[in-house]
This record gives structure tokens, C-alpha cells and sequence, in this order.
């Protein structure tokens, strides 16, 4: 081999050698920047990804106490709160007055009260009231008899609603109530109360009515009797 062609080929083996370089270089540097968009890829998908959980809204079911209105409580009702003296109406079960002989059995009523006193028993199946001045609605009844445990009956002359004032100051509605002017005891169907939505508890011979969580009143629990 001449002195040229060594040098020729010290050239080419130059210029290969340079040009792998060259191309590994742009590789690495290729790959590098790939790994670049990548990472940032990844982060910004990280930060489009990543959202602060909100907490879900809870839903309120039925409307409002005070304006009637939906999704929210009486307790968050931006209006004026109305007069809530008034509680609700318990009413006796539906009749048919031709059957009314049967429809009441109370336990026993042989002592004398205050005819405006009212006693809650859980044993009666209607609610019974002997003054006819403390009905605010009233329809006269002719003929038909309450039966009670005791053996003993009475005439049913009427049928109304009456309204109790209670100790909280409210007021709670007693729907299809008996008229029986010589029962002794003014009486409260107790099961229909908590069928209607009140709490009866009974503690040391007193007694609490409430609703909903609200105090209505209280009495004292005498021979049986919630008074």
C-alpha cells in the first residue's frame, strides 16, 4: 500500500469515525428531548388529572316547614318564620257510623275527673271526649253505644274535632273525636299518636310528647293513665 492510499484511507476512517459522533450525539440528544416531553407530559397530565373532591351536596327530601318550598330545612328558610303554634291533626281511623257501636272499647272510665282534663290510653281505640264545649267542629249523633272493658256502655250523641293547648303552648288537633257526655276521662288514643308521628317516652311517672325532635308537652302517668 502507497503513502497515498494509506492517507486516503486515514481520511475515510476520520470521516466515519466523526460521522457515528455526530449521529450518536443527535441520538442522544433525540432521546433526551423525548424523555423532556414526556416528563412534562406527565406532569401536566398529573395537573389536568388531579381535581380537589368536592364534597357532594347532600339532598334534601320534601319541602321546607316554613315556606314549603324545596332543598332546604325549616332551620335554614331565609323568610320570616311563621306562627308554629299549631302542630298537627290526629286522626282517627275512618267509620262507618252505621257501624259506630263497634268501633270504640275503652279499659275503664268509673272516676270522676275534670271534665277538661285529658288522659293519653294506650288501650283506647278512638279518641273520647265528655264536654262538648271543648269541640271546635261537631256532628250529632243518634243511637250508637261505646263498649267498654269494664262491661259497662255509653251513648255516642256526637262526633268533632277538638283542639288541646298543650304545656309547650302549642296546639294539636284531635280529628273524629266522640262525644260521650258520662265518661269520666277525657281520652287520647295513644297508638295513633305515635302512628302519626309522635314519641311517647315514660320515665319516673312522667311522660314527654314530642315530634320531629320538638317538645309538644308533658303530663303524669296516674293508675294507668298518661295525663
Amino acid at each position: 500500500m502507497g503513502l497515498e492510499d494509506l492517507i486516503v484511507r486515514l481520511r475515510i476512517e476520520e470521516d466515519n469515525r466523526l460521522s457515528k459522533m455526530k449521529s450518536g450525539k443527535l441520538q442522544i440528544e433525540a432521546k433526551a428531548n423525548l424523555m423532556e416531553q414526556n416528563g412534562n407530559a406527565s406532569i401536566k397530565r398529573k395537573c389536568i388529572d388531579y381535581k380537589p373532591k368536592k364534597g357532594r351536596a347532600k339532598m334534601i327530601k320534601g319541602n321546607c316547614y316554613n315556606c314549603g318550598k324545596p332543598n332546604h330545612m325549616a332551620k335554614d328558610c331565609r323568610l320570616p318564620k311563621k306562627n308554629q303554634a299549631h302542630i298537627s291533626e290526629v286522626r282517627s281511623v275512618p267509620i262507618d257510623l252505621g257501624e259506630l257501636n263497634l268501633s270504640a272499647v275503652v279499659f275503664e272510665a268509673n272516676l270522676v275527673d275534670n271534665p277538661r282534663e285529658w288522659w293519653i290510653d294506650i288501650g283506647a281505640t278512638r279518641h273520647i271526649c265528655s264536654n262538648k264545649e271543648m269541640f271546635s267542629t261537631y256532628t250529632p249523633i243518634n243511637g250508637k253505644k261505646l263498649f267498654m272493658k269494664n262491661s259497662a256502655t255509653s251513648n255516642i250523641v256526637g262526633l268533632g274535632n277538638v283542639v288541646l293547648k298543650m304545656t309547650s303552648g302549642k296546639e294539636l288537633t284531635l280529628i273524629d273525636v266522640l262525644h260521650v257526655p258520662n265518661i269520666r276521662k277525657n281520652l287520647v288514643y295513644g297508638s295513633l299518636l305515635v302512628k302519626s308521628g309522635f314519641r311517647l317516652v315514660f320515665e319516673s311517672n312522667k311522660f314527654v310528647l314530642t315530634k320531629n325532635n320538638h317538645f309538644i308537652g308533658k303530663g303524669y302517668v296516674k293508675k294507668g293513665y298518661s295525663r
